[in-house]
């Protein structure tokens, strides 16, 4: 008895004895019927034993016959399956995917963001950064941005999820303790620093008080944001950093000369990549359902 060279001849027997006629073992291999019967027939010469009775147009496997069919199915089955998983695995989105944002806007919304990738992508692993540049995008430091800006670069692609407003906030043992003043220009102010100069907020406040006359400046809206809890004096804040803190109050309505927009950014080069596509569509789910508290509508 030679031994089989090709294991799909297991296969082609497995088919013969489960649709119990040659015609129909050729259709489900999708060959034609001649090919088919001269397949069999070189096999069970090469073996030297007879894998078929043919009765009335019909195949029943002999002993042997149902012995290869046997493994047969055992191949198809397994092959079945790891085609399978191996599909489902391909589909399924994975991998490393670098996210960008501020200070304040990743302290407020990578929680929830994380959270609905774990649940719904467990195979994928968000790395993040927080900058105050959006640059790091363009440089390819990062898959995904979700920065505050009214021109994006050219290079970049994305959607405007929502108004970004701001206002002036303090806290209210501070509006106790100076509610006697009633022009913003006698106030204390908190500001951010020359490192955030392109930001409006700032050069809203220097037309208010001269910067230089500001009891404490930093380089964050997170620090603007924990000093003007404490109490130390007004600051001009994003709406969703104020309006979410219940020791703060607004001292004005929403500022139209400090409006900015809130965008979701990726790269040209990444809008096929899945695992960049899901992570871009779950950020867009997550931060629009805060669109409101952007605009500054939810005070």
């Amino acid at each position: 008895m030679q031994a089989m060279n090709d294991l799909n001849d297991l296969r082609f027997v497995a088919a013969i004895a489960e649709m119990g006629s040659l015609s129909g073992a050729a259709r489900r291999l999708g060959v034609n019927h001649a090919t088919a019967f001269r397949r069999l027939d070189k096999l069970e010469a090469n073996l030297g034993v007879r894998l078929f009775e043919r009765r009335a147009g019909r195949y029943a496997a002999t002993e042997s016959g149902e012995e290869l069919a046997r493994a047969g199915a055992v191949i198809e089955r397994e092959a079945a399956e790891s085609l399978s998983k191996v599909a489902g695995r391909d589909l399924r989105p994975s991998g490393v995917v670098r996210i960008t944002t501020t200070e304040s806007i990743g302290m407020r919304f990578l929680g929830p963001i994380a959270r609905a990738c774990r649940e719904r992508y467990p195979d994928i692993t968000l790395h993040v950064t927080t900058a105050n540049e959006i640059h790091s995008l363009s440089k390819r430091d990062a898959d995904i941005a979700l920065r505050a800006s009214t021109r994006p670069p050219e290079d970049l692609i994305g959607k405007r999820i929502a108004t970004l407003a701001h206002a002036v906030y303090g806290a209210k043992r501070y509006l106790r303790r100076t509610r006697h003043v009633q022009d913003l220009r006698e106030h204390d102010w908190i500001a951010l620093d020359d490192s955030m100069s392109r930001q409006v907020s700032l050069k809203w406040l220097a037309k208010i008080s001269p910067l230089e006359r500001a009891i404490l400046r930093t380089n964050s809206f997170v620090g603007v944001q924990g000093a003007c809890i404490d109490g130390l004096g007004l600051a001009v804040l994003p709406c969703f950093m104020g309006d979410s803190q219940a020791s703060l109050e607004r001292v004005t309505g929403t500022l139209d000369e400090c409006k900015n927009e809130l965008w979701i950014l990726m790269h040209l080069d990444l809008r096929d990549t899945v695992r960049v596509k899901t992570v871009y569509q779950v950020m867009l789910e997550e931060v629009g359902k805060a669109s409101s508290l952007f605009a500054g509508a939810a005070a």
